[in-house]
């Protein structure tokens, strides 16, 4: 096999119920070589076997903390060990399907992007209902007599859409909006923007991200033929719950 170019990193979302099926997706979707970093926030004790199984079993790396992490953290402690050309952030309530790292890498490859954002589904049935199709990230100035303010730009493409009724429509383009349930990054960006702000607990993070990362010279693409699902809760078993609350 050849030398893996990217490391796949997971990171807890909200709960940690989905975190089999994830995982599964991801080794059962997977045709390419690749790193996986596993970080592990206070998972329950049946997750926390779980993942020590699997990580002996597939010899992938487990990171562990005895507490909840917040997303950037999480991250962060992912791609510090990170050592090949791309990185993939990836929820632990995301499934993915067959060929979806190899679309990310050919576009990444083909158009030199910085960030590759597969076609984003949510819910259940996996794969039917769009999420993210790529958006707008930035700010807005806005000024009134001697009152400036500034505004957050977020908008996200055919949100809520059937995939089969927008997928015909979607191609491979640059875009403004990626988000964390699923993005590739070409490493070499973090030497200019350095590690994700650990100040942003929980929302908007991606924004920050892209808008960084533009400023920096750097381009989003969507690549619709990479295709996944994030499966939001509820329904969570109780052991997700102090986690789900929190965030």
């Amino acid at each position: 096999m050849s030398e893996p170019q990217v490391t796949i990193v997971v990171s807890p979302r909200e709960r940690f119920s989905c975190t089999q099926t994830s995982l599964e997706s991801i080794y059962e979707n997977t045709q390419i070589p690749f790193k996986l970093v596993y970080v592990d926030g206070g998972s329950p004790a049946k997750i926390k076997r779980y993942l020590e199984e699997q990580a002996q079993e597939k010899q992938f790396q487990l990171i562990r903390t005895e507490h909840y992490l917040s997303p950037n953290k999480a991250r962060n402690l992912g791609l510090a060990q990170v050592n090949t050309e791309y990185v993939v952030f990836i929820d632990n309530d995301v499934v993915v399907t067959p060929g979806w790292l190899q679309q990310l890498v050919k576009c990444a490859e083909e158009t030199n992007a910085t960030v590759v954002s597969p076609l984003i589904c949510q819910g259940e049935p996996v794969h039917e209902e769009v999420h993210c199709a790529g958006g707008e990230s930035g700010v807005k100035i806005e000024t009134k007599g001697d009152r400036t303010r500034r505004r957050i730009i977020e908008k996200i493409y055919k949100q809520e859409r059937k995939v089969a009724d927008v997928r015909p429509q979607l191609q491979r383009q640059q875009t403004g909006l990626a988000e964390f349930h699923c993005m590739m990054v070409r490493t070499a960006i973090f030497e200019k923007v350095g590690m994700l702000d650990e100040a942003l607990l929980n929302t908007k993070e991606h924004v920050d991200f892209c808008m960084t990362v533009m400023e920096a010279g750097g381009n989003v693409y969507l690549e619709p033929d990479s295709l996944v699902t994030y499966v939001p809760g509820p329904p969570l078993e109780l052991t997700d719950i102090p986690f789900y609350m929190l965030r």
